[in-house]
């Protein structure tokens, strides 16, 4: 794998090979325009992988107002900064978080931080647009493509320096429809087999995710 070098900031550390720079707190929100797009997959995935192959202090909000997660992170419960939190494999979960909450973490915490958005309105809005990088998952299939335009015209004023657009699904026709419909790019979401089990080969596109 060659050399990347993401994120500027002072002390290099090397990984699998890879060139990785130290960084302050970075903040990441991921939404999805429909159901079943596989946001919490990849949240998990870029969680993980930041935790066990970067080494990073990661956080990871599920802002919600029901937990998808408790019964497959909840097993450790911990006080974290006043609020009922969960560590697995290394990564601190605030499960079922509301948008006040949130909020004070994000502007407390000192680590990465992962901010899965189960659905985008106007309470949750101010968190994915706090975010430093803030990542859209989609879909140009005919049953998704209102969903991605209600979201969009959701969207409408939000800046989008920062924002990233990802597909589903591996067809590059639909990534240059998107392009041509919206005139933003849109690239394919990385295929992760187990997000608790990052493999090298998986490194790059996870890591390419966080530039």
């Amino acid at each position: 794998m060659k050399w990347i070098e993401i994120l500027k900031h002072q002390e290099k550390i090397k990984t699998k090979g890879i060139k990785i720079t130290k960084t302050k707190k970075k903040t990441i929100s991921i939404i999805g325009a429909s159901r079943k797009l596989g946001v919490t997959h990849i949240c998990l995935s870029l969680a993980n992988f930041l935790h066990s192959a970067l080494k990073r202090e990661v956080l990871y909000i599920e802002l919600a107002e029901e937990s998808q997660l408790l019964s497959t992170v909840g097993e450790k419960q911990i006080n974290f900064d006043g609020t009922v939190g969960f560590v697995f494999k290394g990564v601190t979960y605030i499960l079922a978080c509301d948008v006040e909450k949130a909020l004070k973490l994000l502007n407390s915490h000192s680590g990465y931080i992962i901010v899965d958005i189960h659905n985008y309105d106007e309470k949750t809005k101010c968190i994915f647009e706090r975010c430093d990088k803030r990542i859209v998952i989609g879909s140009m299939k005919p049953w998704c493509r209102r969903d991605l335009d209600i979201l969009l015209s959701k969207m409408k004023g939000v800046d989008d320096m920062g924002m990233n657009f990802y597909n589903k699904t591996t067809l590059k026709r639909e990534n240059a429809d998107f392009e041509k419909e919206f005139h933003r790019t849109m690239k394919t979401l990385p295929i992760i087999d187990n997000p608790f089990l990052i493999k090298e080969k998986e490194f790059k596109p996870l890591l390419e995710m966080l530039m």
